[in-house]
């Protein structure tokens, strides 16, 4: 945002800058008029098609963080299902990358499900390994081909994945 206001103040010198209200990032459960922006958002992030409107009816309260700035969707996470705890998909907008939106998002999901494995697969090139990894997610298996049919022939993602786990299942 301060890159556009200063873009406008450089093409406006003369007009009055319009003031703008600071305000925090808001995490809360999923729900029916964050879908649209959060199927951009996956659109943007993942590929094309994705739906998440069932997460509304499989308890959103344990299984969606969505992160909204005022009304802007600027991230989203999923789990499948508390009984499954897999996370489906962990999104941040374009241009929020290091505001540590990612690392609350899966705060809050590890938090709400406490005692459960949770499990994901990333892309073996996906920078958030690093993210996962300081979670304590352990890598458990290396897919090939695991994205194959759903990256675009032309992405520089990898079509690997690795799938980890977060083991927080309590043990005898």
């Amino acid at each position: 945002m301060g890159d556009l206001r200063e873009h406008y103040r450089l093409l406006h010198p003369s007009r009055q800058q319009p003031s703008e209200s600071v305000a925090p990032i808001v995490y809360s459960c999923l729900r029916e008029w964050h879908l649209d922006q959060v199927h951009r958002l996956l659109h943007q992030i993942f590929w094309a098609g994705i739906s998440v409107s069932d997460s509304l009816d499989c308890s959103p309260e344990r299984c969606t963080v969505v992160a909204c700035y005022k009304r802007l969707v600027v991230g989203v996470a999923i789990l499948s299902s508390p009984q499954e705890t897999y996370i489906t998909y962990l999104a941040v907008k374009t241009g929020w990358e290091g505001s540590k939106i990612a690392t609350n998002m899966l705060y809050h999901l590890i938090s709400m499900n406490p005692g459960k494995d949770i499990s994901l697969h990333v892309s073996a090139n996906n920078p958030a390994m690093l993210l996962y990894n300081r979670f304590g997610f352990k890598a458990e298996e290396f897919v090939v081909g695991f994205y194959e049919d759903y990256l675009d022939h032309q992405s520089h993602a990898s079509k690997n994945a690795f799938r980890l786990r977060l083991r927080q299942g309590h043990r005898t």
